[in-house]
């Protein structure tokens, strides 16, 4: 009996842990890494020293390009995704976008429907998405204690990317990290992309 137990308790936790979104992800050492989305990959507080530029001296290898947009918001990255992917074919595709619905309060269904659209196309094209987690408006991020919105632990345990959870949210909530209410400086976009290689080195 106590046997039986244990063994529906194993099989509950088997089916409640999310998909391993990085499941058949390679970076070969000649791969290329795409950096997209808006200021926060474009490294804006930073003066040329974002995460990705931060995370291509961190790799031994794969080449990562920025093209990440100042004010851009999930609709635009949707728009402009397909071509992107066509023209890099990339390994790996680092994405932050989000946080400029939230500002602009862009109805959440329509942030959902983007977010989905923009990582069915990463896959489709034979690549791994991978989202950084992008805090929520709120009273507590305003005190300093962000926390990420709920869209993307949706799309975690949903398996559908692996989302670099909390690591915006913690850089946004210390001072000393910021070069403005809503950006990292140098050190914030350093921490951002010490996680971003430490899910990268999943993939080699």
């Amino acid at each position: 009996m106590r046997a039986a137990a244990c063994v529906a308790l194993v099989l509950l936790t088997a089916c409640s842990k999310p998909p391993d979104a990085l499941s058949g992800c390679h970076l070969p050492a000649d791969g290329t890494v795409l950096a997209i989305g808006d200021s926060l990959t474009r490294g804006f507080g930073a003066a040329g020293q974002g995460y990705a530029e931060q995370l291509q001296a961190l790799l031994d290898g794969p080449e990562v390009l920025n093209l990440g947009i100042d004010g851009e918001r999930s609709e635009g990255l949707r728009a402009r995704i397909d071509e992107v992917l066509e023209e890099h074919q990339p390994a790996v595709v680092l994405i932050t976008t989000g946080g400029n619905d939230f500002l602009r309060r862009v109805p959440e269904d329509q942030t959902r429907s983007h977010l989905t659209a923009i990582v069915s196309a990463v896959r489709a094209a034979g690549a791994t998405p991978v989202l950084f987690g992008i805090p929520a408006p709120s009273l507590s991020a305003a005190a300093g204690m962000a926390s990420d919105h709920g869209l993307y632990d949706a799309l975690a345990q949903g398996g559908q990317a692996h989302v670099i959870a909390s690591v915006v949210a913690e850089v946004l909530s210390d001072d000393s990290l910021k070069s403005d209410r809503i950006h990292p400086n140098r050190a914030g976009y350093g921490v951002m992309a010490r996680a971003a290689a430490e899910v990268l080195a999943r993939c080699r």
